[in-house]
């Protein structure tokens, strides 16, 4: 067994928590509020694609020594915090209409899978000691690691088909189809849109441009659909499409979790002939700047 795979069960393997020292930034971008590494409370870290839980755990009623109640401590907040992020898990948006739990509850492989386990768990900073013996320790997972990519993508990528016409908004070239680009950057403030692990990008009529149908699962697996920022800066920055992004703007959010983003006619229109040639799409170089 991996040591950096946690098993929850009647069972838990000490070997499982030697891995330890994952360093986050201090100001990082999160849902429902700032995710920091002094954050005493669960959260995601979407522009780093990692979830953050804290578990706390008493000394074992059998432990008589310091050594022995501060081991069995230290198991018990980890056991804690690992319960804590598999529950934080399963609100995570997978696409605009479904969460985690959702697709726990249609599909029994995927329940099993991700309630079974989570790979690359890491102790984040250091544990925090109390007068009583307790123990509070953060525990950081990788969303890619939490989350089986069949939970968000199926079957061999469809090509993304040229524009049926071309509008006479894109006629004086504010897209240059011809120029090579590194990757998408799609500025979403001020859409209310919120992270997912499989959003997609429509066109007014409600045509997909871009989504999990499209891309490459060797990809996606590697770097998931999309990528999160905090600004177009941050973004521009990012190594996913570092180099020359194009940038568009989206025009609102859909879906029932709001995680669906809506791009101008022309845009679509302009992005549909890039791909005719161009395959950082398929390869996932995409990034949604959210507020």
């Amino acid at each position: 067994m991996n040591a950096n795979r946690f098993v929850i069960g009647l069972f838990v393997s000490s070997a499982a928590f030697l891995t330890l020292g994952l360093v986050l930034p201090g100001s990082v971008f999160a849902q429902g509020g700032t995710c920091t590494e002094d954050t005493q409370v669960d959260c995601i870290n979407w522009e780093e694609g990692i979830a953050i839980a804290v578990g706390s755990g008493a000394p074992a009623s059998w432990a008589e020594s310091a050594a022995q109640k501060n081991i069995s401590a230290q198991r018990a907040a980890k056991v804690d915090a690992m319960r804590n992020l598999l529950e934080l898990g399963k609100g995570i948006n997978v696409s605009s209409e479904t969460t985690i739990q959702d697709a726990m509850l249609a599909n029994d492989r995927i329940q099993s899978s991700i309630q079974g386990r989570i790979a690359g768990v890491r102790a984040l900073g250091e544990p925090r000691y109390f007068d009583d013996g307790s123990i509070m320790i953060k525990m950081a997972a990788r969303l890619k690691d939490m989350i089986p990519a069949d939970v968000y993508l199926s079957g061999p990528p469809r090509e993304l088909g040229p524009p049926a016409e071309i509008r006479l908004q894109r006629a004086g070239g504010r897209i240059d189809t011809g120029r090579a680009y590194t990757g998408l950057i799609i500025d979403a403030r001020g859409t209310g849109v919120l992270p997912a692990m499989s959003p997609k990008v429509l066109d007014p009529e409600g045509r997909e441009i871009y989504g999990s149908a499209y891309v490459s699962r060797e990809f996606a697996v590697a770097q998931g659909i999309v990528g999160y920022a905090k600004d177009v800066d941050a973004a521009r920055q990012n190594d996913r499409v570092q180099g020359n992004p194009l940038v568009i703007k989206a025009l609102e959010s859909k879906g029932a979790n709001k995680s669906d983003l809506v791009i101008s006619g022309s845009d679509a229109d302009a992005l549909r002939e890039i791909a005719q040639t161009q395959n950082f799409m398929r390869q996932t170089r995409v990034m949604i700047v959210l507020d």
